[in-house]
């Protein structure tokens, strides 16, 4: 991530919230059990203890505020931020209690709490990562027809005019199962071109087609749409046809979500 994007995160995510609450909460935990009476001022070392674990509580309960306020309520229902918190927690509590004795159970704490944030942010990225597979130009728009430039992802640009005023990609694809996106896989496609609708979205017979489509090859394509049900891991391969309306001069994103589904996103115009 670069400093915008980190930022960003930090604003957006609880997470990063809740470890640092969760240390704070360790933090005060440790403090409330230390022992003070083989001190040699016991009520005042009691006066001290208390102090800093009211402290340390009292910060862990303000980013805990924090945490629910920033990213926005909505964000703090995911269960995974407890187990960050108590993991958190604990790492806080062994390293400050057990300062002669952090050794091997600190370290297997520190690296549990890494693992969660790190699936943390995959499941993210899975979720709502996008691949743009193509970008659209309208170049005149009226109410009979439509001059668009299409430009595939890492191919040529091709000029297209088609009837009607409302333009879809034609792109296949091979959703697969949310256990798989969370490890990683993202979303098989086959964009095969273009076709277009008038403004009762009726269909027309200008339809574009690549020579050589890009993403995955058509007989993989059909393996995956015959024997869906039976290939592990794989949710459903269908065809998605998503109608935008064209706007003159307008600039458009074509989008495959790493979940699965497509998306024209309008970036300009």
């Amino acid at each position: 991530m670069n400093p915008l994007e980190s930022l960003a995160f930090l604003l957006q995510s609880p997470l990063p919230w809740v470890i640092v609450g969760g240390l704070f909460a360790g933090a005060a935990l440790s403090q409330a059990t230390r022992r003070t009476r083989n001190r040699a001022n016991p009520e005042r070392a009691a006066t001290r203890k208390w102090i800093l674990a009211c402290g340390y509580l009292s910060v862990a309960v303000i980013i805990g505020l924090l945490a629910v306020f920033v990213p926005g309520p909505n964000r703090i229902l995911d269960p995974r931020l407890a187990w960050a918190a108590g993991i958190a927690a604990a790492v806080g509590f062994v390293a400050l209690r057990f300062k002669k004795a952090m050794g091997i159970p600190v370290v297997i704490l520190a690296i549990a709490l890494v693992a969660v944030f790190a699936l943390f942010l995959q499941s993210i990225h899975a979720f709502t990562g996008e691949t743009e597979i193509a970008s659209l130009r309208a170049i005149s728009v009226d109410s009979a027809s439509m001059r668009l430039e299409l430009v595939p992802r890492a191919s040529e640009p091709v000029l297209l005019t088609m009837k009607g005023n409302y333009f879809s990609p034609i792109v296949k694809v091979v959703i697969f199962s949310d256990l798989l996106v969370f490890l990683g896989a993202r979303t098989w496609y086959r964009f095969e071109g273009m076709t277009s609708f008038d403004q009762n979205l009726r269909q027309q017979d200008s339809d574009f087609h690549f020579a050589r489509p890009s993403g995955i090859s058509e007989g993989l394509w059909k393996l995956f749409e015959e024997y869906e049900m039976r290939i592990p891991g794989v949710k459903t391969a269908q065809t998605e046809l998503i109608v935008k309306k064209a706007k003159e001069f307008a600039t458009y994103g074509i989008m495959v979500q790493n979940d699965g589904g497509v998306e024209v996103v309008q970036k300009s115009g």
